[in-house]
């Protein structure tokens, strides 16, 4: 947890507590009244800022990651879409399972997307083991039903710190999914072909191998 983030919480939770004091030692009803009332007015006044911080940095990521690149087909399919996929991985076992994760577009190659995971998740250890994966993205809109989607995906998994470093130096973008990401495991996936659907076109399909 990065210090900006703990001190939120933690003047959130001193206002909470104080909300709780101030409303526990009032001149009012029985204790047991004023306990209730100060019980729940303090979780509001905890749990409500904690919601819109979290709805505030979720809309602002969803407007920095996605596409950076201003030409190329993907890129401008890419912009009207949210940047956030679903990742489909199989592990070992070959069950397949499915993450909503952030990504940002290279701004180097426009078919590789990267995104950022803990190290020790079981994602990132499947990834390691099969490096096939695929995607779908989400809808822009119920008007237009455009989405992105392929099964034609290499995944690549660099989780040193020195690597890290060399990545992020060539794609600064990558912090914009998460700011301590030299310190995480960081996923490259290289996009080999993608369909593109909408309402209106119906079905395209990108080839990328030569991107």
């Amino acid at each position: 947890m990065y210090f900006k983030r703990f001190a939120q919480l933690f003047i959130i939770f001193l206002i909470a507590l104080a909300v709780f004091a101030i409303i526990f030692l009032a001149d009012f009803g029985n204790v047991w009244l004023r306990f209730f009332i100060g019980l729940v007015l303090s979780y509001i006044v905890l749990v409500l800022p904690l919601v819109i911080l979290t709805l505030v940095k979720t809309r602002k990521k969803a407007n920095i990651v996605g596409s950076q690149t201003e030409t190329g087909e993907l890129a401008k399919h890419l912009s009207n879409l949210p940047g956030f996929i679903a990742l489909a991985v199989t592990g070992e076992n070959g069950m397949t399972s499915t993450t909503i994760m952030s990504f940002t577009q290279s701004v180097i190659n426009d078919n590789v997307f990267w995104m950022v995971a803990e190290k020790d998740t079981s994602k990132v250890g499947d990834l390691k083991k099969n490096s096939q994966v695929s995607f779908t993205s989400w809808f822009d809109s119920f008007e237009n039903g455009a989405r992105l989607s392929s099964n034609r995906v290499k995944a690549e998994v660099f989780d040193e710190p020195k690597e890290n470093k060399n990545i992020i130096e060539a794609e600064p973008n990558i912090l914009d999914v998460n700011e301590n990401a030299v310190n995480l495991a960081i996923i490259k996936l290289t996009i080999q072909s993608v369909l593109y659907e909408d309402f209106k076109d119906g079905i395209k399909v990108l080839n990328l191998e030569n991107n």
